[in-house]
């Protein structure tokens, strides 16, 4: 009897407002408990498993690089020719070495020439004779032995007579080229004539860590390493690849703190990790994926459901509220708009639907058709003044400037990003970057760490406009890094140098940026490069007479900013020879920031 009564005194729009909570409170719990017990569920074993297949695939595309390599050094040690030549190195006379040097060297560059991933190459004959081929040091004869293959012959790494079928090392640092450090994994072989049955030598070749970082990078299901990453461990669990090119070579245990257990990884509570054996090395790929990444998607459906749910409570909780209170809300709004418009508030309206054809509408109507004709003529001035202050608003959305460029390049990489394109994402980046910094302090002078940040994008950008034709060096003294230069004063030196020399060549091409101490006042700043060169002629025409012509890209702007920068205190060497490339040397005074120096001190 109580509740009754106390259902009998709440009016008609509380009682729909308890009766539609009651249900829906009900519905949600009962949606809310299915979608914590079933749905949690599939959704971990559908994104595990297709995280799986996507590792399966991984490790397939590793596979196949390795065996790819296997296999081309396999052929290329069984040639006839390369094993006589081996033969050949101990004992051969000087005159005739050069020759077999230059065999060896011809057939190595051969199998080489598309496989940009091998980086090096030697092989140490039975008589301790050394010989190898790095593609980034000088096209030399005699080139040095990098003291990662001299450290595996030392310690004869490949003696074992078993590596006839060849042995993978993990992965180890090689060497660093400008600001580039390279880590490459090798694979040794033993030479063997196998119609004498006797061993000749033992081959090694290194390949960049890159080409199977890229394969990891690829197969991630987000791009974000924090989310998920791959990486490639061996039997022991060294690090082959990771992202983290510091761990390369040294034990995931001690790094992280997991341990195999039964063929799988475990990484604690906050990380899953599956695994995927590679077959023939011992090797294995890993995918860590946060766990927090994998329900990062049901949380989100989950809050959406929320917040559906109680957006549609709220709207139908309007809805009752309203139908509840409408008719005397009605009769209320026709008695307080004859009052104001008694007031004199002219412009004062019934707000009832117009649609509706009950007494109450029919009123509200009739007394909203005689105000209009009463409001006209203000109505019409109101819009005027609101026409003109849009037109004001358009003429300045109209006034584009650099910021409109730099969102719109950020948009398109944000949308090259979402569609999984790294590489396009990576152009638009750096394109937006050396935008910025062509058009903010324009003729300003920079420190060379800036400016050095700038030649790398452009660089990059350029490499992969020419389809990777060429391969750059850019080097510079630390020491030198805050001295400070006019912004972009060598860049055409440098964008001479890729469209006139190395975009010419199809592959192969080498650029080299300098930056080093001439004397204690003065700076070096040397650009050289492999390609076609210049004869006598064309040096005198573009750097003497400073001729404008196709040959003089940007050049005679940048001698006359440094004739108005430097004055008689530059100098510009120039040397070229056709067919081997063009070296230019440009010595300017050093410039530090006067202000910095002052606080050193």
């Amino acid at each position: 009897m109580g509740i009754q009564k106390f259902w009998k005194r709440k009016t008609f729009a509380n009682q729909l407002i308890f009766v539609f909570l009651s249900i829906f409170l009900l519905h949600l719990i009962i949606v809310q408990m299915l979608n914590g017990y079933y749905v949690t569920h599939v959704v971990e074993e559908k994104l595990v498993n297709s995280s799986r297949q996507t590792l399966r695939q991984a490790a397939m595309n590793v596979e196949n690089t390795l065996a790819r390599y296997e296999e081309l050094t396999e052929q290329l040690v069984n040639q006839n020719d390369f094993q006589r030549c081996i033969k050949l190195l101990d004992g051969v006379q000087a005159q005739e070495e050069r020759k077999v040097r230059e065999e060896m060297e011809g057939m190595v560059k051969e199998m080489m020439a598309y496989q940009t991933q091998i980086r090096c190459f030697s092989l140490c004959t039975v008589g301790d004779t050394i010989f190898g081929y790095d593609r980034m040091q000088l096209d030399l004869l005699y080139q040095k032995i990098n003291d990662l293959h001299l450290e595996y012959y030392e310690e004869n790494f490949f003696a074992d007579t078993t590596i006839v079928q060849g042995k993978w090392t993990k992965t180890a640092y090689l060497d660093r080229w400008g600001t580039r450090e390279y880590y490459v994994y090798s694979y040794g072989k033993r030479i063997q004539d196998w119609i004498l049955n006797k061993r000749l030598g033992i081959f090694i070749v290194s390949i960049e860590e890159t080409s199977l970082a890229q394969i990891c990078e690829a197969a991630q299901i987000s791009h974000n390493p924090g989310e998920n990453y791959l990486l490639i461990v061996d039997e022991e669990g060294t690090i082959i690849s990771h992202k983290n090119k510091t761990l390369l070579g040294t034990s995931l245990l001690e790094q992280t703190g997991w341990s195999l257990e039964e063929g799988e990884y475990s990484a604690g509570d906050g990380f899953m990790v599956l695994q995927e054996p590679l077959e023939n090395t011992g090797w294995s790929i890993l995918s860590v994926i946060s766990r927090d990444y994998l329900y990062e998607a049901l949380r989100e459906a989950q809050n959406l459901i929320w917040m559906i749910s109680l957006f549609l409570a709220a709207v139908i909780m309007l809805v009752v509220v309203y139908v509840s209170k409408k008719m005397s809300k009605e009769v209320k709004d026709i008695v307080d708009t004859m009052q104001e418009v008694g007031e004199g508030e002219l412009s004062a309206k019934i707000g009832v639907n117009q649609d509706e054809r009950n007494e109450l509408s029919l009123i509200a109507n009739g007394f909203n058709a005689m105000m209009n004709k009463v409001n006209d003529q203000m109505e019409l001035i109101r819009i005027v003044g609101k026409r003109e202050k849009e037109a004001e608003i358009r003429a300045l959305e109209a006034q584009i400037n650099p910021h409109f460029i730099y969102n719109t390049l950020d948009s398109i990489h944000w949308l090259a990003v979402e569609n999984d394109q790294p590489e396009i994402s990576q152009m638009l980046s750096y394109f937006a970057q050396i935008l910025r910094y062509q058009i903010q302090k324009s003729n300003t002078i920079v420190t060379l760490q800036e400016e050095l940040g700038y030649l790398e994008k452009y660089l990059y950008l350029q490499k992969i406009r020419f389809v990777d034709s060429f391969e750059y060096v850019l080097e510079c003294q630390d020491s030198l890094l805050e001295c400070q230069i006019y912004k972009m004063i060598f860049q055409p030196f440098i964008e001479n140098a890729i469209l006139h020399g190395c975009a010419e060549l199809s592959h192969g091409g080498l650029l080299k940026i300098q930056i080093r101490d001439y004397d204690a006042g003065h700076l070096a700043f040397i650009v050289s490069d492999n390609g076609c060169g210049m004869t006598k002629e064309q040096i005198e025409a573009v750097f003497v007479h400073r001729e404008k012509g196709r040959d003089a890209i940007g050049v005679e702007n940048v001698l006359a900013r440094l004739d108005m920068y430097y004055g008689e205190e530059y100098q510009l060497q120039v040397e070229s020879e056709q067919g081997k490339g063009t070296v230019i040397r440009t010595v300017i005074p050093k410039q530090w920031d006067i202000s910095k120096e002052e606080g050193k001190e």
